[in-house]
């Protein structure tokens, strides 16, 4: 562990919080744009016939890449 990365880590978070705070943002409209954008995809992945099983989750899980949300490591290989 590096001390001053740590730190600096801190620093940087606390700093985006508080200018957060002040900045006027609708997160909720922001995650349900996204939210639907990616269920739409995934929808799409699921009704598309020409996939295997194994093909889908392989997009899916390209999906959930894209839009940055973890997936867990059960397919990791």
């Amino acid at each position: 562990m590096n001390i001053k990365v740590e730190l600096l880590k801190n620093y940087i978070s606390d700093f985006i919080n508080f200018k957060i705070e002040d900045f006027e943002i609708d997160a909720s409209q922001i995650a349900d744009t996204t939210a639907i954008h990616m269920l739409s995809e995934i929808q799409k992945v699921i009704k598309n016939d020409d996939y295997s099983d194994f093909e889908a989750i392989e997009e899916i899980v390209c999906i959930f890449e894209k839009y940055n949300i973890d997936f867990g490591n059960c397919h990791d290989f």
